[in-house]
C-alpha cells in the first residue's frame, strides 16, 4: 500500500507536489476562498491534503480567478461582513433614531436593578426611619463627592449635543446644597476635611472614577447619571425627605419647623416650581434625543451601571455603621436642651450649637449680669 499523501502546509521545504494553498511561484490576486470551497474536487485521498489534486493547472486558474467575476459576489459584499468584526460590529449603525424614546428606555432597563436597590438593608432602613443621624451624615458626604465630579463633568460637557437638551444647572445643581448640609450636621470648621477627596471611602472612589471614565469615554454617557441621579431626588427623594423630618431631626408635622429645609437642603428644589412638569420636561428631551441605536443602548448599560454604584455606596455605609467608623454629627441631645431652655424652634436650633462665638458671648453675658446683679443687692443693702 502506497503512502498516504500528505499537506505540506506546515512544512518549511515547499515540494512540487506540495498544497496549492502554500503555492509561492506566483501570487493570487483577489483570492476567494468562497471560490475555492464551491470549486474545490469532490475527491480526496485519504488522509491527504483536501486539495491535493492531479488537476494543477485547474485549482490555479481557480486561485487567480477573481473574485468580482464570482457568482457569490452578487449576494454578499466583501464589505457587509465587516460588521462581524469586534472592531466595526459596535459602529455598524451611524444612522439617528428617529423616535429614541430614551427615558423610557433607562426607566425600563433599570427596573431590577432599582428594584435591587430599593432593598437594599441601608435602603430599607432609611425608608423605615430607623438610620441614625450619623448615618445619614455619612451619606449627604458620600453624595457631596459624588455630586461635585458629575456637576463638573456635565458642566465640562454642556455644548455635547445630547447633554445640553437637559443641562439645567440653576434648576438643578446639588453641590452648594450638600454643602450647606454638611455644616449643618458637622459644623463648618470640620467641612473642609469631610469634602476633600483625599478622604473618601472606596465605594465613593469607584463612583467618581466611573464618572470620570464614563465622560472620557463618551461625554453623553453623564446622561444616565444625571437621570437617576436627579429624577430620583425630584420623586423618591422627597418622600426620604419626609421620613427624616420625622424620625432623625424629630420634628413634628404641627411645628413650625416641618416645613423648614435646615439640614435637608439637599431636598430643595426651590428653583423648580413644580418637580413633576420639570420631570416630564426632562424625560421628554430625553426621548427627542439625536441617538443612533448603539448610543442609546450604551446610555441604557450606564444607568444600570449607576444604580451598582449607588447599591455600592449604600453598602459601604451600612458596613460602616456596623463596624462603629462614622464620623460622629454635631451632639443633637445638646442642642434640644438649649432650644428648650431659650425657648426657639426646630428651624433655629441648629444655628446656637456650631458657633462658638456664641456661646462665649452667651457666657460673658450671663457673668456680666451675675456680677451686676450682685453689686445691685449689695449697694440696695447699704441704703
Amino acid at each position: 500500500m502506497s503512502a498516504p499523501t500528505t499537506c505540506p502546509a506546515s512544512s518549511v521545504n515547499k515540494t512540487q507536489d506540495a498544497c496549492p494553498l502554500t503555492l509561492v511561484d506566483q501570487e493570487p490576486q483577489h483570492t476567494s476562498l468562497a471560490s475555492a470551497v464551491e470549486n474545490r474536487p469532490t475527491t480526496r485521498n485519504e488522509g491527504g491534503c483536501p486539495f491535493a489534486s492531479k488537476a494543477k493547472d485547474d485549482i490555479k486558474d481557480m486561485m487567480t480567478q477573481s473574485y468580482v467575476d464570482h457568482p457569490i459576489t452578487h449576494e454578499v459584499k466583501i464589505s457587509n461582513l465587516n460588521h462581524y468584526l469586534p472592531e466595526t460590529k459596535s459602529k455598524k449603525s451611524q444612522d439617528f433614531l428617529s423616535d429614541p424614546q430614551l427615558a423610557m428606555a433607562m426607566k425600563e432597563g433599570t427596573k431590577v436593578i432599582h428594584s435591587a436597590a430599593e432593598n437594599s438593608v441601608f435602603t430599607k432602613r432609611f425608608m423605615s426611619g430607623t438610620i441614625s443621624i450619623d448615618e445619614y451624615g455619612r451619606y449627604i458626604n458620600s453624595l457631596y463627592f459624588v455630586y461635585k465630579t458629575m456637576e463638573d463633568l456635565l458642566a465640562q460637557h454642556k455644548d455635547n449635543p445630547l447633554i445640553k437638551l437637559v443641562y439645567f444647572p440653576y434648576e438643578l445643581t446639588r453641590e452648594k446644597s450638600l454643602m450647606k448640609d454638611l455644616e449643618y450636621y458637622y459644623g463648618k470648621d470640620r467641612v473642609a476635611e469631610l469634602t476633600d477627596f483625599k478622604n473618601i471611602t472606596p465605594a465613593v472612589k469607584t463612583y467618581v472614577n466611573a464618572l470620570k471614565d464614563a465622560a472620557e469615554k463618551n461625554p453623553a454617557l453623564l446622561i444616565a447619571h444625571s437621570y437617576s441621579r436627579y429624577l430620583g431626588d425630584l420623586s423618591g427623594g422627597q418622600i426620604l425627605a419626609k421620613r427624616l423630618k420625622k424620625h432623625v431631626l424629630k420634628r413634628d408635622v404641627t411645628d413650625a419647623s416641618w416645613d423648614s429645609y435646615h439640614g435637608l437642603e439637599f431636598y430643595n428644589f426651590n428653583h423648580i416650581r413644580s418637580p413633576n412638569e420639570f420631570k416630564n420636561l426632562y424625560r421628554q428631551r430625553l426621548d427627542e434625543s439625536p441617538v443612533t441605536q448603539y448610543t442609546k443602548d450604551l446610555i441604557v448599560a450606564e444607568a444600570i451601571y449607576s444604580f451598582e454604584l449607588n447599591i455600592a455606596l449604600f453598602d459601604e455605609i451600612q458596613a460602616l455603621s456596623d463596624s462603629k467608623q462614622l464620623h460622629p454629627t454635631v451632639d443633637y441631645d445638646d442642642v434640644e436642651s438649649i432650644d428648650s431652655a431659650l425657648g426657639t424652634t426646630g428651624e433655629t436650633k441648629h444655628a446656637f450649637l456650631p458657633n462658638a462665638d456664641w456661646l462665649v458671648g452667651f457666657a460673658t453675658g450671663m457673668a456680666t449680669f451675675a456680677v451686676g446683679l450682685s453689686l445691685y443687692h449689695r449697694f440696695s443693702d447699704s441704703l
